[in-house]
């Protein structure tokens, strides 16, 4: 039997034609389903506040439900975890923070992924900063005399954070080390536990989520002596920044994301990118995040990759620099 080869040819070009057209259909059509959404934090804490703004707004446009899946602990890494092992097909997606996406790299001695292979980083959403906030029972009202009574006091104050190696922790001892001070940590399981223990006096002081700490400044429960952002809150007005506080070394601004398993088809990754940045841009849902003290700060997908490759190398060198592990 002779083979004609030309058409063989054709044929081959025909097939391969109709299965590209069928995954750019299919791509189309995405999502056809609900689509689970992984956060590295309980109900209720910064991140899934921020995340359930977000899901809200990206489920009216698709007409699917994000189904938001709290996964806390470990630093974040049993979130990750559950990302790095899910199907590529856009139906799981994980949220990433400077915290559990980032600073969890460095605290923990082994992981069970590989954070540089393992993820497709697909859209920054919002940033947000850090508030340092001390007990009403303790006479300080300015950074300089919070500097001035750790060098004069230096095993009185202690401060709180989430636990060892979490962003609270590296936070903080980032704002020590540029203070020259000595300060205790007491690491909590949790950041409301914290937060409890400073408004009961049990700790002195603490580098907390700027949501909720927030709330506990505008209620009296805590004194706040700065913002870690580059400029003020319009929320707390009064609150001055590190740099204008003394001690710029300590600015600092966390930010969240999204991102998906490894291997994630480009044209989903690329409409998940375009759809959660449209969400934000959205001026209901950017007056939604400014109320708990989140700026929305979208970039391109390339850009989001290169911060987060860049945060790796600066938040390595300063949980070596300060020795910091987690539990």
């Amino acid at each position: 039997m002779r083979l004609n080869i030309s058409t063989m040819r054709r044929k081959s070009a025909l097939l391969a034609l109709c299965f590209a057209g069928t995954l750019q259909t299919v791509h189309a059509a995405y999502p056809e389903k609900p689509v689970r959404w992984i956060i590295p934090g309980a109900a209720g804490g910064a991140a899934d506040a921020t995340a359930r703004i977000v899901a809200n707004a990206v489920s009216a446009r698709w007409g699917q439900p994000i189904v938001i899946d709290n996964r806390p602990g470990a630093t974040g890494t049993i979130a990750n975890d559950a990302t790095a092992k899910a199907t590529p097909d856009g139906y799981t997606l994980g949220l990433a923070t400077m915290s559990t996406y980032v600073m969890s790299n460095h605290v923990l001695p082994r992981l069970p992924y590989k954070p540089a292979e393992d993820f497709t980083n697909i859209a920054k959403l919002c940033t947000s900063p850090y508030l340092l906030g001390v007990t009403q029972s303790l006479p300080v009202n300015s950074v300089s005399e919070l500097v001035a009574r750790a060098k004069a006091r230096p095993t009185e104050l202690n401060y709180g954070s989430s636990g060892n190696g979490s962003a609270l922790h590296v936070a903080t001892e980032l704002f020590r080390s540029s203070a020259g001070i000595k300060i205790t940590h007491v690491p909590y399981k949790s950041v409301p536990a914290s937060e409890m223990d400073l408004i009961g006096g049990q700790i002195q002081m603490m580098i907390g989520n700027f949501a909720t700490m927030a709330t506990h400044v505008q209620s009296g429960k805590i004194r706040a002596l700065a913002i870690t952002s580059p400029k003020r809150s319009p929320l707390l007005p009064n609150v001055p920044t590190m740099a204008e506080a003394g001690i710029p070394a300590a600015e600092l601004t966390t930010w969240i994301g999204v991102m998906a398993p490894a291997k994630l088809p480009p044209a989903i990754a690329k409409k998940i990118h375009e759809e959660f940045t449209a969400a934000v841009k959205d001026p209901k849902v950017i007056k939604q995040l400014a109320d708990i003290g989140c700026d929305v700060d979208p970039t391109t997908m390339e850009n989001f990759d290169r911060l987060v490759q860049s945060e790796n190398a600066r938040w390595g060198a300063v949980v070596r620099q300060n020795n910091i592990t987690a539990d």
